[in-house]
Order: C-alpha cells, then sequence, then structure tokens
C-alpha cells in the first residue's frame, strides 16, 4: 500500500469515498446519506455569474463556497442563493444550516444578516486572518435520530 497526493481528484474517487462513508453510517442506523448539492445563476450566455455548492450531511446543510462575480455583487443574488440552501435544508428536514468564512473575505456582516451566529473563530491563518465557523436553526424541532452506540472489543481499566 501507498499513499497518493492528488491536488484535483478524479470525482469517481470522491464519489467512492462519500459511498463507503455513506455505507457504515447506514450500518450503524443512519438511513439517509449524504449528498452534494449545488445552486447557480448564469447569464442569458450561460455563463456562471454566481453560485454555491455544499452538502447535506446527516440533519445539517452545509454550505462550502458562495460566490458572486464582482460586477454582479450588492443585488442580491448571494442572498437568493442562501435562501435556496436553506430551503432545500428545510425540505431534507435539516436542523441547521452551517458555513465558514475568513475574516479577510469580509462576509461575516452578510451571513449574520441571514440569521447566522458565530459558533467560534479559529485565529492563525494567513495574513493574521480568521476563519469564522456559524450556524442558523432551520426547524425549531430537533429532527435527529439517535444514532445506536456501537460497542468496543476492547476492554476499558476504568480510568476516565
Amino acid at each position: 500500500m501507498h499513499i497518493t497526493y492528488e491536488p484535483q481528484p478524479a470525482p469517481g474517487a470522491v464519489d467512492f469515498l462519500t459511498e463507503a462513508i455513506n455505507q457504515e453510517a447506514h450500518s450503524l442506523g443512519i438511513e439517509e446519506p449524504t449528498e452534494s448539492f449545488g445552486f447557480f445563476i448564469r447569464d442569458a450566455a450561460g455563463t456562471i455569474v454566481a453560485g454555491c455548492n455544499g452538502a447535506l450531511i446527516y440533519g445539517s446543510i452545509y454550505t462550502d463556497q458562495l460566490w458572486v462575480a464582482r460586477a454582479f455583487r450588492g443585488q442580491g443574488l448571494g442572498k437568493q442563493l442562501m435562501e435556496k440552501v436553506h430551503e432545500l435544508g428545510r425540505l431534507k428536514q435539516c436542523a441547521h444550516a452551517t458555513v465558514c468564512t475568513m475574516s479577510f473575505q469580509n462576509a461575516k456582516a452578510f451571513y449574520k444578516k441571514l440569521g447566522y451566529s458565530v459558533d467560534f473563530a479559529r485565529p492563525r491563518y494567513r495574513n493574521n486572518s480568521q476563519c469564522f465557523f456559524l450556524s442558523k436553526t432551520l426547524l425549531e424541532e430537533d429532527h435527529t435520530k439517535e444514532v445506536p452506540s456501537v460497542k468496543s472489543s476492547k476492554s476499558t481499566s476504568g480510568n476516565r
């Protein structure tokens, strides 16, 4: 066996990992698989001028990337995209939405206007920047399902 570094992994390899994780989660009682999503806004020529992508992960919807072309910023496209994310999250019974953003992107206020709150900030990124981890409640009721605990075959010493 050996480890390979793949700066642009083939979609099939990433899909393999996702499917393997979904199968393992299913064996632990989690019925719904993780799945990717994307929303895009295109101009009349079909060029993407804004978009976002992320994943539905076990009762949460995570937005990994949100981007709006400079010429289209300030027109509400980012808000429209995030509203679609929240709509999808509610449709899929996600309890909350999550996102992270870097301090140099100046997007924290944007997410706060959408109802997100900062869960924590991690410092020590390049140029003294921080990464903000934010979340927003989508469903007031807890729609999470309890996952059965997995018993270890190793003995424990009782020291905790």
